[in-house]
């Protein structure tokens, strides 16, 4: 089989192929940079989502060392830390929905391959949070009833995303062949030199037409 070859006559690279690529994925709107681009946010968004969660945890850890505590001064001191891990983990929740509408190779990302297993990991810790909101009794109390509960059910919802985040990535890994895998890496990094502008972004319909598959 002969050899690809770019236009200068050279033999074509997963690089080059990569650059063409990128100025291709511009053109169409540049979804594949976006799709970067919000995987880069990724670490972010998840290390404020524990950090607000295990603040939450340590909060109501002190309350079960103050037994005499009035129940109206523990919701209160718990409210907020609360409403944080609830406010984070929805921010977190609406990127990893983004992240269901690019093309599932983004998944082969180096960084990527982390995301199961750390959604398994928060999952842990949120689930460890609301077991301890309950053994002191304020799960259904009136100033916490409300995050408590909304916090349980985006906790199910990590859940579900790390489930499909990783039969996504055995999917995948199935199909394509291990020394393939860097030139997929390499394509990634390539796209992330070149974001797209305002004017570039892609729309609603344009996105949608390259759904993650589970």
């Amino acid at each position: 089989m002969k050899q690809k070859l770019s236009d200068r006559g050279a033999p074509e690279t997963p690089r080059s192929r990569a650059e063409k690529e990128c100025a291709v994925g511009l053109e169409k709107g540049g979804r594949m940079s976006t799709a970067v681009l919000t995987l880069n946010t990724w670490s972010l968004e998840y290390h404020e989502t524990m950090v607000a969660t295990e603040r939450a945890r340590l909060n109501v850890a002190r309350t079960q060392k103050l037994p005499g505590v009035v129940s109206v001064i523990a919701q209160l001191a718990l409210w907020h830390p609360f409403h944080a891990a609830t406010r984070e983990t929805e921010k977190l929740v609406s990127l990893l929905e983004k992240m269901e509408t690019y093309p599932s190779s983004i998944l082969l990302e180096e960084d990527a391959a982390k995301i199961p297993q750390s959604l398994h990991e928060l999952f842990r810790k949120m689930c460890a949070v609301i077991q301890q909101i309950e053994l002191v009794g304020l799960h259904n109390a009136f100033f916490l009833k409300k995050n408590v509960e909304r916090l349980a059910e985006l906790g199910q919802q990590i859940s579900e995303f790390a489930d499909r985040f990783e039969d996504a990535q055995k999917k995948l890994r199935s199909r394509i062949p291990a020394e393939q895998i860097q030139h997929y890496q390499e394509s990634f990094a390539a796209y992330g030199n070149c974001g797209p502008t305002p004017e570039q972004a892609a729309d609603d319909d344009d996105v949608k037409s390259e759904l993650l598959h589970f």
